[in-house]
Parts: structure tokens; C-alpha cells; sequence
């Protein structure tokens, strides 16, 4: 038995509309969740503050040991939770290369920052100096992130509404 009409054809008038629909339904559906979730930089932050004071020559070894292996377990449990969860996961004709770009700016610049920050405090000479830093990074990561994965899930949307 055919279920499709004998008349399938559809003026380019109607078909614009209903993609124009379809897209608008992508934008919100795009728009409505962050690019990442807080959760997810927080994590990975507080992972790598792990690994700055376990890497501290004032950190006993089996603290070491443990340190690195809860960093390792941290990054390897965020990126899995992060991979199944869905957010990044944005096909590249609907990612915005801007986006992308305040992403790694983001990323570097607090990295940098972080840096400055662990070498002024390990000049004042303040223990577990990385480690600090590591903590502050963290904390500015927790409180950017949330705006920055909204910013570039409002750039993803708008590039779907303009059908780029």
C-alpha cells in the first residue's frame, strides 16, 4: 500500500518555510544548552590543580602518586561524562568558527594567567604556590565557563538561523 500522495511536490515558497521552520527549531534546541557544562571545567581545573601540587617538591611521594592518579582518573572521568552527555558534540556546519576561537582564547588566556599568578606567589615565596594558583584558575573557570559555553551556543544558533 502507498501512503504517499500522488501530489509530493511542494512550491520552493512552502519549502523555504518549513526549512525555515526546522532551523529556528535548531537554534532553540542549540541555544537552550550551554556548549559544556560547568561541571565539566571545574573538574578538569580541579584535576590539574591535582597535578600542580603533587608535582611540589614539598609533597610527599605516595601524596604524589595518589595526586597524579586522581588527576588522571578526573580528566579520563570528566571527558567520559562529557563525551556521553552530548554537549560539544555540535557538527562543524553549525559551529562557529568565532565560537571555537573564544574557546581557546579563554583557554590560553587563563592558562597564561595561571602561570603568572603560580610564579608570583612561589616569588613571595608562598608554599604549594602552583597549587594556588591551580585553586584560583579553578575558581575563575567555575565562574567564566558557564558564560562563555552560553556565548558560543547563542553563536552556534545564530549561525543555524542564517542557514551558514
Amino acid at each position: 500500500m502507498n501512503t504517499t500522495p500522488h501530489d509530493a511536490h511542494i512550491s520552493p515558497e512552502e519549502a523555504a518555510r518549513t526549512l525555515s521552520g526546522i532551523r529556528a527549531t535548531q537554534a532553540r534546541a542549540v541555544r537552550s544548552t550551554p556548549w559544556f557544562p560547568a561541571w565539566f571545567v571545574v573538574g578538569i581545573g580541579l584535576s590539574v590543580t591535582c597535578i600542580l601540587a603533587s608535582s611540589d617538591p614539598a609533597t610527599p611521594v605516595p601524596l604524589r602518586v595518589a595526586g597524579i592518579l586522581l588527576a588522571v582518573a578526573g580528566i579520563a572521568g570528566c571527558s567520559i561524562a562529557l563525551s556521553r552527555g552530548g554537549s560539544m558534540r555540535a557538527h562543524k556546519s553549525v559551529t562557529d568558527a568565532a565560537g571555537l576561537v573564544g574557546y581557546f582564547v579563554w583557554v590560553f588566556a587563563i592558562a597564561g594567567l595561571t602561570v603568572a599568578f603560580a610564579l608570583f606567589l612561589a616569588f613571595r615565596e608562598v608554599p604549594f604556590a602552583a597549587a594556588w594558583a591551580g585553586l584560583a584558575m579553578t575558581a575563575v573557570m567555575g565562574l567564566t565557563g558557564p558564560l562563555l559555553a552560553r556565548w558560543i551556543s547563542r553563536r552556534n544558533a545564530a549561525k543555524i538561523e542564517r542557514g551558514a
